[in-house]
């Protein structure tokens, strides 16, 4: 099935409704109110299936903030960290050398890193909201967490070779949930194989919300292509090692 715009999807599902025929998803209450079903089924649609297209090379922020040295920000949108290296390039070296760095459950982190001497010269106290963490400056990190979802915040910095980590040696591999746009030409953001999934699933909230009454074919069909993904997608390396971060979408508020 080749995509659809948002228009064509809501033309659609009006039809199946019988509902006026449109030429703009926002020429009538009902048809924007469809737009609106569409768009909640698509986050929950790709929430829920962890679309691996919507996989990317994430760029973190660092605060260059030598209180804060290991604390990097997150791009907004992203909703799972899958992997995380770290260039632990030497002093005076030149060949890369990204190693890979392991999550930590924020209570593990935190039993990590408070175990160490905060007299050691080694040792860097860095505050964070309601406490503190203490942090090696004598080595590359290791380990990471994130006790927000916004900042992540590793357990140790070389000295000798930065002040603080650097953004431009982080590889960092994750899911960042796509932009969603209320235009009639707007395509939503999956593989064509998923359309008729998002449009079933659509319709079939669109005729429970606004018809009060049930679509068992979509439902059915739903479900059926769901399944098939599902099977299809088994085939892929979909190996989590990291943090799902469970932002919600402005689909699901």
């Amino acid at each position: 099935m080749p995509k659809s715009t948002l228009l064509d999807i809501v033309q659609e599902i009006l039809s199946s409704m019988d509902s006026d025929t449109v030429n703009s998803y926002s020429d009538t209450i009902e048809s924007e109110q469809v737009a609106f079903i569409v768009r909640r089924a698509y986050f929950d649609l790709i929430n829920q299936l962890k679309i691996p297209e919507h996989r990317t090379v994430l760029e973190l922020t660092a605060l260059s903030d030598t209180d804060q040295p290991t604390h990097m920000k997150l791009p907004d949108g992203v909703s799972q960290i899958v992997s995380v290296r770290y260039n632990k390039i030497a002093d005076g070296e030149t060949r890369l050398n990204y190693a890979d760095i392991s999550y930590l459950a924020p209570e593990d982190f935190t039993t990590l890193v408070l175990t160490r001497d905060s007299t050691d010269s080694t040792i860097q106290t860095v505050s964070i909201t309601g406490g503190k963490v203490l942090i090696r400056n004598d080595t590359a990190p290791e380990y990471y967490t994130s006790y927000d979802d916004e900042y992540m915040i590793f357990d140790s910095f070389d000295n000798e070779v930065d002040n603080t980590l650097q953004s431009s040696k982080f590889m960092v591999y994750g899911t960042k949930e796509p932009v969603w746009t209320f235009s009639d030409t707007f395509t939503p953001d999956l593989d064509s194989s998923l359309f008729p999934l998002l449009i079933n699933e659509a319709k079939s909230l669109a005729f429970v919300e606004l018809k009060q009454s049930a679509n068992p074919k979509a439902e059915q069909a739903a479900t059926r292509q769901r399944s098939t993904w599902q099977n299809d997608k088994s085939n892929i390396d979909n190996i989590v090692r990291g943090p799902d971060y469970g932002r919600k979408t402005r689909g699901r508020i």
